[in-house]
């Protein structure tokens, strides 16, 4: 498998790990409380479908769903600097 591939898959594994975490009506998702901010970036087709599919399948919002691994995502970037 080549290393683009490796990659591919383990973002769309990622994706959908987190997205299988959340349940309907967490995260902020649409009723939206406090002032928000929109984040834009690329990533491959392939992983869009699969978080899109993902999400859909589970009943969560995108922005629900992104929302946690972002911050699941910090919270691992903090463990692994040390709190630093």
């Amino acid at each position: 498998m080549s290393a683009m591939a490796q990659t591919l898959l383990s973002a769309s594994l990622f994706l959908l790990i987190y997205c299988a975490k959340i349940k309907p009506g967490q995260g902020l998702g649409a009723g939206m409380t406090e002032e928000t901010r929109e984040v834009r970036g690329r990533i491959p087709k392939d992983l869009k479908i699969a978080f899109e599919i993902a999400c859909a399948r589970l009943e969560v919002t995108q922005t629900a769903a992104l929302e946690d691994a972002i911050k699941d995502w910090l919270k691992k970037q903090e463990s692994a600097s040390g709190g630093k």
